[in-house]
């Protein structure tokens, strides 16, 4: 009996193997989609909860010293680096929350805040850009919990209940 020196795969052990990594890949690729949307979300909100506490952490020192803390309000988007320079303590403070990003990873913010009026609806959203599409928004207080209602909120203008549509 003669021994056979070929060596290799056939032609149906191959086609196996691809279609078996074109199953997973099936199943991974929308999978990994959505971590990448909750991973944008929770950053979005966690920069935006890191501009709000440094306001409100910086308006309570002025206020306790006795300074008088004018109100912050950005209702376009605005550059987080435009407020690198600034001498007032609280566009400082923005820029000091988020310059460990980078100038151009500070991302850009959206936010009305009144150290002055305790009634005031005080409110900071962030996002990576200032285009409308493709973007996810993150705000607080009031964070989206799911990136379907951080999708659908406008950067610019605060909402309560995000997710909700209010009429």
């Amino acid at each position: 009996m003669r021994k056979s020196n070929k060596k290799g795969f056939t032609l149906v052990e191959l086609v196996v193997v691809i279609a078996i990594i074109g199953v997973l890949a099936a199943i991974l690729i929308p999978t990994m989609m959505n971590y990448v949307k909750k991973s944008r979300m929770r950053t979005a909100n966690s920069n935006a909860k890191l501009v709000f506490e440094s306001i409100n952490n910086m308006a309570s020192d002025k206020v306790a010293d006795g300074d008088k803390v004018s109100k912050i309000t950005a209702a376009t988007a605005t550059a987080v680096s435009t407020y690198k320079s600034s001498t007032d303590v609280l566009e400082k403070a923005v820029w000091e929350a988020l310059k460990d990003n980078g100038e151009n990873g500070a991302g850009y913010v959206t936010l009305s805040y009144d150290p002055n009026d305790k009634n005031a609806e005080n409110w900071v959203q962030w996002q990576t850009n200032d285009a409308k599409t493709d973007q996810i928004t993150g705000q607080w207080p009031n964070a989206p919990k799911d990136v379907e209602a951080a999708e659908k909120l406008t950067f610019g203008s605060y909402s309560a209940t995000p997710g909700k549509t209010t009429t």
